[in-house]
């Protein structure tokens, strides 16, 4: 249950962030050209999580590695909260966000494997992918939602923060 608690929460988060990124960004200020360049970065930074997740895996406990994970989108949330109309601050958030999101799917499947083992290795997978894809439809909805209601992106990206810093704590219980 913590793994699926956790691996909904992280695409609600990342991919809510992802989803309305140039529309926060330009809600802000920030020329649309500049809120595209920033969100041009997410891809780079999607295949480095990719690897660097792996690579890790490879040499530590793998909570540590999920946890790693969660706390670089977690901090790429507070840059986003704070900073205001700052282009290198946004896209520095972004960027972090982005090394979460393509580390998750690969987290998946890893710590599934070592706690749940290979019997039912197919079935457990296709559950908690499927929480994920579940979670992966409720951020953008919910980030909308929440603009719409307030005007504002602030509330749910503090809101955010708070359920990465939530699940990072569940990780670590594993």
């Amino acid at each position: 249950w913590t793994m699926a608690i956790v691996f909904t929460c992280i695409p609600i988060v990342a991919n809510g962030i992802i989803f309305h990124l140039v529309a926060l960004l330009t809600d802000r200020g920030i020329p649309a050209s500049r809120a595209v360049t920033v969100f041009a970065a997410i891809g780079p930074s999607l295949i480095a999580g990719r690897l660097l997740c792996g690579w890790l895996l490879d040499r530590l406990h793998g909570p540590y590695v999920a946890v790693a994970f969660i706390a670089l989108p977690a901090l790429g949330v507070l840059l986003l909260l704070l900073s205001g109309s700052e282009p290198g601050t946004t896209a520095a958030g972004a960027v972090l966000v982005g090394l979460g999101l393509g580390a998750e799917v690969d987290l998946i499947g890893y710590l599934q494997s070592r706690y749940f083992g290979l019997r039912a290795f197919g079935q457990v997978y296709g559950y908690l992918f499927a929480i994920f894809t579940v979670g992966t439809g409720i951020g953008p909805f919910v980030m909308g939602a929440t603009f719409d209601l307030s005007g504002s992106y602030r509330p749910v990206l503090m809101a955010f923060f708070v359920v990465l810093v939530a699940a990072a704590v569940a990780m670590l219980r594993l």
